[in-house]
C-alpha cells in the first residue's frame, strides 16, 4: 500500500494534531526524514506517490511521535545555530533559547585570543562545538556526568571537524585543582522538580537529570556559581541560561559570589533567559 505525499501529510497532521503545537510541521519533517529529502520537496512534489516500505516507516514515527516522542529523537538530529547536530535519547533536545547563551558567550570573547572555555554539563556539545566552530583558536573544555552524553558529544564534534577535550564529571568534580578558564558557560537544569511543566508537551520523553536538578530548580546554579571563582581568571566571566522567574535570584548569587557587572538578557519570547556577570576585584569588576 502507498499513499500520495499530501494525503500522507493531511493524515499524520490529523493524528499528530491532538499531541502537538505544529502537527503540519512535524508532519513534514517525519516524511521528509522517511523520504530522505528537504522539507521544500514535499512541497514541490505533492501528488508523488510514498511507496509501501515509506509508508509504513513513516506510520511508525508518527505513532512514536504520539507516546509522546520528540521530533529530534525520531529523526536523529536538530538543528542549533544553523548547524545540525545528532540527537539522542540520553541528552536533552537543543532549544533556541540557547543560543541567546552562545551569542552572549561570543560577545564576551576577545578575537583572536587563545581563550579558554569552560562548557559545564555539554549533553549534545552544541555550545563547545558551535563556539569552537566560531573561535577556532579558543582551548574549550567540556563536562558532563554523564558518559552517553559525551559519546554523542564526541560524536557531534567528529560531525564538525572540532577538537574539544570532554571530561566526565559532575560540575567541575574531575577538573584538576589549578585548571583556569577565561569564560564559563553552562545551561544547566533548572526546572523545580515536581513543577507542571515538566509533564507537559514532550518533556517526559527527556532525561529528567537534564532538566531538573532538585526541589527549587537552583541547586545546579548555585554549585556551577559558588565554583566559578576558584575557575576563573582575574578577568574571567561566566554565562548562564536559567528559568524565566530565576533572573533576581541568579543575580543574588552571583553577587554573593564575588562577581559584578551582572546583566541578564531576554530570549526571542521577550523573557529574561541569560545572564552574564564578571569576577570582581578589590570591589569593582576587573577591566
Amino acid at each position: 500500500m502507498s499513499e500520495q505525499i499530501d494525503t500522507a501529510l493531511n493524515w499524520a497532521a490529523g493524528v499528530i494534531g491532538p499531541r502537538s503545537e505544529s502537527p503540519r510541521l512535524d508532519a513534514e519533517l517525519l516524511l521528509a526524514h522517511c523520504l530522505g529529502k528537504p522539507r521544500s520537496y514535499l512541497y514541490g512534489h505533492p501528488e508523488d506517490s510514498v511507496d509501501a516500505g515509506c509508508w509504513a516507516r513513516f506510520q511508525d514515527l508518527v505513532r512514536a511521535r504520539l507516546k509522546p516522542t520528540p521530533i529530534a529523537y525520531l529523526v536523529g538530529a536538530r538543528e542549533f545555530y544553523s548547524l545540525e547536530f545528532a540527537a539522542t535519547p540520553s541528552a536533552l533536545v537543543p532549544r533556541p533559547e540557547t543560543e541567546l547563551l552562545v551569542e552572549r558567550a561570543l560577545d564576551l570573547l576577545s578575537p583572536g585570543r587563545a581563550t579558554r572555555i569552560l562548557d559545564l554539563g555539554t549533553g549534545t556539545g552544541i555550545i563547545a562545538i558551535t563556539l569552537k566552530i566560531h573561535c577556532p583558536d579558543a582551548r574549550v573544555t567540556a563536562t558532563d556526568v554523564d558518559p552517553a552524553c559525551l559519546e554523542l558529544a564526541r560524536a557531534n564534534a567528529a560531525r564538525h571537524g572540532t577538537e574539544i577535550e570532554w571530561i566526565e564529571s559532575s560540575w567541575y568534580d574531575a577538573l584538576g585543582a589549578n585548571r583556569a578558564f577565561d569564560l564559563i558557560v553552562a545551561n544547566p537544569p533548572y526546572v523545580a522538580a515536581g513543577h507542571p511543566f515538566l509533564t507537559e508537551g514532550d518533556l517526559p520523553a527527556e532525561p529528567e537529570i537534564a532538566l531538573t536538578p532538585g526541589p527549587t530548580g537552583l541547586e545546579a546554579l548555585e554549585a556551577i556559581v559558588a565554583g566559578a571563582p576558584r575557575r576563573l581568571d582575574a578577568d574571567g566571566w561566566i554565562a548562564v541560561e536559567h528559568g524565566y522567574d530565576q533572573q533576581a535570584p541568579v543575580a543574588a548569587m552571583l553577587e554573593a559570589a564575588g562577581f559584578g557587572a551582572i546583566e541578564c538578557r531576554e530570549d526571542h519570547n521577550g523573557l529574561p533567559r541569560v545572564t552574564t556577570a564578571k569576577i570582581v576585584e578589590n570591589g569593582q569588576p576587573s577591566a
